[in-house]
């Protein structure tokens, strides 16, 4: 009995011991973890006072947090209108837009590496956006541009066209810029569709 007893008293002092000394080698990690870290939590000081990623955030959030909330809800309505109607984007149609942006970039001597790190994206945020602009292309279809909507596009802004540029080249870019306008204005409309009937609730004010 009594062995048994000082058993205990030896397991339980290991026990105390161990944990003892497990106390000031987690307390080591933490600091170490802390120092690595220290370029992720403060992203400037001034006059030696650390502003941190926190304070970026939050002002981050108070400055442009609620235009960046609203466009996150579009594109996941639009996603989900896509889903719903079993509407999807291959791989190969994501990549094939992508080679015809960068052909445009380069075409006016510039590159898309470049372009993108000057907006702080990167390629994978890029097919992100891509694929959700050929999905909206898909749920608003296409568009018709009549030749009466070409001459008359051509008559109201003829002072601000090239003048030297030849006839077909000024509707090509007239048909263009009439397409686009019409679908911005489908997407607009079904964004504003998607949000009437969506259940929408803000857990965040600004």
């Amino acid at each position: 009995m009594a062995k048994s007893s000082q058993a205990k008293k030896s397991n339980r002092f290991t026990g105390i011991k161990i944990k003892s000394l497990l106390l000031p080698i987690a307390i080591v990690i933490v600091v170490l973890a802390l120092g690595l870290l220290k370029d992720q939590f403060v992203v400037a000081s001034v006059n030696r006072e650390q502003i941190n990623r926190i304070e970026l955030i939050r002002a981050l959030e108070k400055k442009e947090g609620k235009n960046a909330l609203e466009g996150i809800i579009n594109e996941r309505l639009i996603i989900q209108e896509a889903k719903k109607k079993k509407i999807i984007v291959s791989d190969n149609e994501i990549n094939d837009e992508i080679s015809k942006i960068e052909k445009s970039i380069k075409d006016q001597g510039q590159n898309l590496d470049d372009l993108l790190a000057l907006q702080g994206l990167t390629k994978q945020q890029l097919k992100e956006e891509v694929k959700t602009q050929l999905l909206l292309r898909k749920l608003v279809g296409k568009v018709e541009v009549s030749d009466k909507e070409i001459d008359d596009f051509i008559e109201q802004n003829k002072a601000s066209l090239p003048q030297d540029a030849k006839p077909e080249d000024l509707r090509s870019q007239a048909k263009a810029q009439l397409e686009q306008d019409k679908i911005n204005q489908k997407i607009q409309s079904l964004v504003e569709n998607l949000r009437k009937k969506a259940k929408i609730e803000y857990f965040l004010g600004f």
